[in-house]
């Protein structure tokens, strides 16, 4: 049996390997058939260093994606169909032992009732040194593309 326990431990952590960062986007609450505007608010949370300075390219990621999935991005809540709303999820690791707080990203798509329509999330929770303006960016794009495209509006 003895033999046994390395072989199983190494397809136990492939097999968590393959499921690693994977988030099921969840659509509930309402419909996206109707918005086409969304507001980006800025992203809240953010009280390291990595985390500070990467808040400016989670926001300009989520306007590019936005815009490349056919969402007009409106400069107030006001004039936006839904709010795009992101946060910062700060932990200390429970197998870090360096101290070094554990990061992820979070995004959801709320409408003006504030029924969420859209929630995801960067996965696995990180080390803060492992984040820096590019990974942000690469993750809230790629967080965004599990959104629906906007649908084509009528004139």
């Amino acid at each position: 049996m003895h033999l046994l326990r390395k072989p199983v431990a190494l397809a136990l952590a492939a097999f968590a390997a393959l499921f690693t960062g994977c988030t099921t986007p969840s659509q509930s609450g309402g419909s996206l058939k109707g918005v086409s505007r969304i507001y980006v608010a800025e992203t809240i949370g953010a009280t390291t260093l990595e985390t500070t300075g990467a808040t400016n390219a989670v926001h300009d990621a989520a306007v590019l994606a936005l815009g490349v999935r056919g969402y007009v991005v409106v400069p107030t809540a006001g004039q936006a169909d839904a709010v795009l709303r992101s946060s910062w999820r700060i932990r200390q690791s429970e197998t870090n032992s360096s101290n070094i707080p554990v990061v992820s990203l979070s995004v959801s798509l709320f409408d003006k009732s504030g029924h969420r329509l859209f929630d995801t999330d960067s996965g696995s929770s990180i080390p803060t040194t492992f984040w820096n303006e590019s990974r942000a960016a690469q993750e809230t794009s790629g967080m965004l593309d599990r959104l629906t495209k906007a649908a084509v509006q009528q004139k």
